[in-house]
């Protein structure tokens, strides 16, 4: 099923499979792939919902390349002058090529050499951390919106500009009390989980960026869902989804519970506690999948599920680094209402000085 909502003047595109629909995550290793239909659809609805009716021509195929690279390197720290050269040569067959052929190679391209530039800084940053000294007595001035500011010509220039977000990062650090050898544990784990989860993004989620930055082409309040964004704004619209009543967060082994939703399944079974650690999941009689290093999207997706089912969490009770205390709990999947995130209405009267009362009305919007 495809879905072309059209909010406050703004096109969303929420494709949930032409080829195939996967209602539930895929099983463990399978790839999520972005059918070329898909590429043409998104191309062709966006040429004849918005108003200027544009067609995507080699004008809108170099503002399509931009944002792409700049949706993956915002900073302007990662891709080099010579790789937004390479990449230019797209310009020519862009447009024809996601018109007619659903072409994403450009996307998976482009994504792969930011993965060898990631791994250039990560391993920059790692080195960095464990040999340098970080000593602000002097005046350094660090360029910390790089929006139009010119990409790096080399790996030497590059990395001149990874030390100067370093250094910022360590500050910010210092300015909160670390220690130095806390300030380098944190660096060096925060650099290590945010390279793991860029690593586990499947062909899937990059086609979404990707696709997202052609939405924002024809205009920024476009946006473009894949599947599982698709799935969170139903939930948002609705207000409920059908899971086992849990708020999660990334952990360093898996998926931290935050909270539990009163009245949820979790929270009846009194089984789960905040602070909790899944690190791995299970259908009712399959194997058990482990989500140590697996995206927090893609971890909620397999604990997700139809109401009635029955799904195995395997939980590191309170500390996620202590491997004693692992035991596995069975919740049956329910339907669960965000009544906290609902909008309100009320009208409230106020005594005046004349006797007079003074009518109010409160509107109070929790999500935002």
């Amino acid at each position: 099923m495809n879905r072309f909502l059209v909010i406050a003047g703004s096109l969303v595109i929420a494709m949930t499979g032409i080829a195939t629909t996967r209602p539930t995550a895929p099983p463990s290793g399978e790839i999520k792939s972005t059918s070329p239909d898909v590429v043409r659809l998104t191309a062709e609805v966006l040429e004849h919902s918005q108003f200027a009716h544009h067609r995507l021509d080699d004008e809108l195929a170099a503002k399509f390349l931009d944002r792409y690279l700049n949706a993956l390197d915002g900073s302007r720290t990662l891709f080099f002058q010579s790789d937004q050269d390479e990449f230019a040569l797209f310009r020519h067959s862009l447009a024809e090529n996601t018109r007619r052929e659903g072409d994403l190679s450009p996307a998976r391209l482009i994504f792969k050499r930011y993965l060898l530039r990631l791994d250039q800084r990560a391993a920059f940053v790692t080195a960095a951390l464990q040999t340098q000294t970080f000593d602000f007595g002097g005046h350094d001035r660090y360029q910390y919106d790089r929006t139009d500011a010119p990409r790096p010509r080399d790996l030497t220039t590059a990395q001149g500009l990874w030390q100067q977000q370093l250094r910022g990062e360590y500050l910010v650090e210092k300015l909160n009390g670390k220690a130095p050898a806390e300030i380098v544990k944190t660096l060096t784990a925060r650099q290590a989980r945010m390279i793991q989860t860029i690593k586990n993004f499947d062909d899937g989620e990059v086609s979404e960026i990707y696709l997202n930055a052609l939405a924002h082409v024809y205009d920024p309040h476009s946006d473009y869902f894949g599947p599982e964004e698709a799935q969170n704004f139903s939930i948002a619209m609705n207000l409920s989804l059908v899971g086992i009543g849990a708020t999660l967060e990334a952990g360093d082994s898996g998926c931290k519970i935050r909270e539990l939703v009163p009245g949820g399944p979790a929270a009846r079974s009194g089984k789960l506690q905040p602070g909790d650690c899944i690190v791995s999941v299970a259908q009712d009689g399959k194997e058990p999948i482990d989500i140590a290093n697996m995206p927090l999207s893609r971890a909620v997706e397999l604990i997700r599920g139809a109401k009635g089912t029955t799904v195995e969490l395997t939980i590191v009770p309170g500390n996620p680094s202590v491997e004693a205390g692992r035991k596995t709990v069975r919740i049956v999947r329910d339907e669960i209402k965000l009544e906290q995130q609902q909008a309100k209405a009320q009208i409230v009267d106020l005594p005046g000085a004349d006797g007079q009362p003074t009518r109010l009305g409160v509107i109070d919007l929790p999500a935002l």
